[in-house]
């Protein structure tokens, strides 16, 4: 294997790996970011139970992760395989990141920064159009699912090559994956904060000592 795509491969396991939900919201509130909302180590849970800065903060730090991964590889003189080869690696560190025990994000923002890298202009139109079937539809899982799910659509329109028309297809369903497999760990995290708040609740009416 070549000494410059192990060099890639490498950096971005690393990037890919750094858990930046958990890490912002333990710096913000000393919050495990998996033990509330709905488990899941990424930026909208962040943004509903830490705040809107944090959110944002993971966000680009999601982003960035992606993209770099990406950009490393096209820095070392890479192919365009061994590329898109780089930017799965760096979705899958992130969704079973080892410093979380293999308990990471669902990889949508480290996607989307692989995907500003390779398909920019088609990557814009994608967020636009999700951001506003969300605005009208409340949904965010399907407003993203739908209008990512074009992508293919846009860089085939764009005249990319065959195989960044197919590069979505391959990358899109590893969100779709993670999510089916933290579904259960989403229903206990939801499960423990009604538990949590069902508790507090009753502390606050219950009768008072004499």
């Amino acid at each position: 294997m070549d000494p410059e795509l192990v060099t890639s491969l490498a950096v971005a396991a690393a990037l890919g790996s750094v858990p930046s939900a958990y890490l912002v919201a333990r710096a913000a509130q000393g919050v495990d970011i998996r033990t509330v909302g709905d488990g899941n180590v990424g930026a909208r849970n962040v943004y509903w139970q830490v705040g809107a800065v944090a959110g944002a903060l993971v966000l680009v730090a999601d982003l960035a992760k992606g993209a770099g991964a990406v950009l490393t590889a096209l820095a070392l003189g890479l192919g365009r395989t061994e590329v898109m080869a780089t930017g799965v690696v760096a979705a899958l560190a992130n969704d079973f990141t080892p410093w979380l025990r293999f308990q990471g994000g669902q990889g949508m923002a480290v996607t989307l920064g692989i995907l500003t890298v390779l398909l920019p202009a088609e990557t814009l139109v994608a967020v636009a159009g999700a951001l506003a079937v969300l605005a009208v539809t409340r949904h965010w899982d399907a407003s993203w699912a739908v209008s990512l799910s074009l992508l293919p659509v846009l860089a085939w329109i764009a005249g990319r090559s065959a195989d960044l028309v197919l590069y979505p297809i391959a990358l899109l369903p590893l969100i779709g994956a993670k999510k089916l497999i933290d579904r259960p760990r989403a229903r206990r995290a939801r499960l423990s904060a009604g538990a949590s708040q069902a508790q507090r609740t009753a502390g606050r009416s219950g009768p008072s000592g004499t």
